[in-house]
């Protein structure tokens, strides 16, 4: 799973480019098509209400019911009178400059009544049609021009266009870095599983060597049964339990790990502990507990923090010199497990990653132990954390305060 983050950057790219010509076509091309038509029918109307002679007012009760609903654009028709035919009138030079275009525009081109044109200047688009009534009692035909003026809609569709390029400019900048932030975060999600499996199928193949190469030993006759069968046994329970914690921490990441919470006193808890690691600790490493004399009581899955307990006193008794000394102290709020043993601490270079799967630190061991009781402590709402004291190293476990 290589370049996922720059996947994720031109997949939103992409949509990018293609929500903007799919905007363009919408706004430059079928808005203002729709606009013309519209302005079109709405002369066409007026131009087919002229021609029947009908009063032009509203108080007649049998005015023409399609006139009444118009166009969307019928309000905005203006009428130019032709007196002279298209040739220039002498009106106000400001106030009819864009009528004079329309006038030069009809007398340099042959003008056929009843049909729309269009005429674009720098500010106006232009729907027009001419237009000539005639009637028995006039002396000449009376002509004029019907224009609908749709360039502020025009302007505005540009206006909106500036505004759309920015809006996307923006929202595409956050979404390509927060696309490449998610996607390095499934990069490093990616390697993260890949190192964790390369690790877990060397950790359970040393294992299965030594028992397959005690187990040819003894079928060649070569290695004594009693010793060969005992060290089968160990590696066998050794690979028991990494499997079974990669079962747990494998549940624990995908959720499916919840906790059974009880109320519990922690020192009986501790106690088991204790008694777990005792026959490790048989070789000449006291362990001193030191807890307070009332009950401490904490709300947790006791099955689970006994194990987290557990995996950091088997860590100790593995290190420490003679003592491994386990105190529990408690407040108001909270409840604090201190377990110190008096080795030798650990490598200032370990320290960031002593609670990382399979990491290997200067002792060129590697598990996932302490990876695990991280995982229970956090499922607890608790925190953990690793340290070097005065006499060697120092693991801390604080849990909320039950009732």
């Amino acid at each position: 799973m290589k370049n996922i983050k720059l996947r994720i950057v031109y997949l939103i790219l992409g949509s990018a480019l293609l929500l903007s010509a799919l905007f363009v076509l919408a706004v430059n091309v079928i808005i203002p098509s729709h606009f013309v038509n519209e302005a079109k029918k709405a002369l066409l109307n007026e131009a087919e209400y002229q021609n029947r002679a009908i009063p032009y007012t509203y108080d007649e009760p049998d005015y023409d019911e399609n006139w009444e609903e118009g166009y969307f654009f019928t309000p905005s028709i203006v009428f130019l009178e032709l007196e002279d035919g298209y040739r220039h009138n002498t009106w106000n030079r400001d106030t009819y400059r864009l009528e004079k275009k329309l006038l030069e525009y009809c007398a340099g081109r042959d003008i056929t009544l009843g049909q729309c044109y269009t005429l674009k200047t720098d500010r106006h688009h232009l729907i027009f049609m001419s237009v000539q009534e005639e009637q028995d009692d006039w002396e000449k035909p009376y002509a004029y021009i019907m224009y609908i003026d749709i360039g502020p809609i025009t302007h505005y569709i540009v206006t909106l266009n500036w505004a759309f390029f920015a809006v996307l400019l923006a929202i595409s900048s956050v979404m390509c870095l927060l696309g490449f932030l998610f996607g390095r975060d499934i990069e490093k999600e990616a390697e993260r599983q890949q190192t964790f499996f390369q690790n877990a199928s060397h950790e359970l193949k040393t294992p299965l060597m030594a028992i397959q190469g005690y187990a040819e030993g003894i079928q060649a006759g070569v290695m004594d049964t009693g010793s060969a069968a005992e060290v089968i046994l160990k590696e066998s329970d050794r690979m028991t339990e990494l499997v079974d914690e990669l079962l747990d921490i494998s549940k624990i990441d995908m959720g499916r790990q919840p906790l059974t919470l009880s109320e519990m006193d922690v020192r009986e808890l501790l106690y088991d502990s204790i008694r777990a690691v005792e026959p490790a600790a048989a070789g000449g490493i006291a362990i001193v507990p030191d807890f307070p004399e009332e009950p401490v009581m904490v709300s947790c899955d006791d099955t689970r923090l006994r194990r987290a307990v557990t995996n950091i006193l088997s860590n100790g008794v593995r290190y420490a010199r003679s003592e491994l000394r386990l105190t529990c102290r408690a407040d108001r709020r909270q409840v604090t497990i201190r377990i110190q043993d008096n080795g030798d601490g650990i490598a200032e270079a370990d320290l960031p990653h002593i609670f990382d799967r399979f990491y290997m630190g200067k002792s060129g061991k590697s598990g996932i132990g302490l990876a695990l009781t991280r995982e229970i402590i956090h499922m607890h709402k608790g925190t953990i954390r690793a340290y070097n004291g005065d006499t060697g190293a120092v693991f801390e476990i604080t849990l909320p305060r039950g009732r």
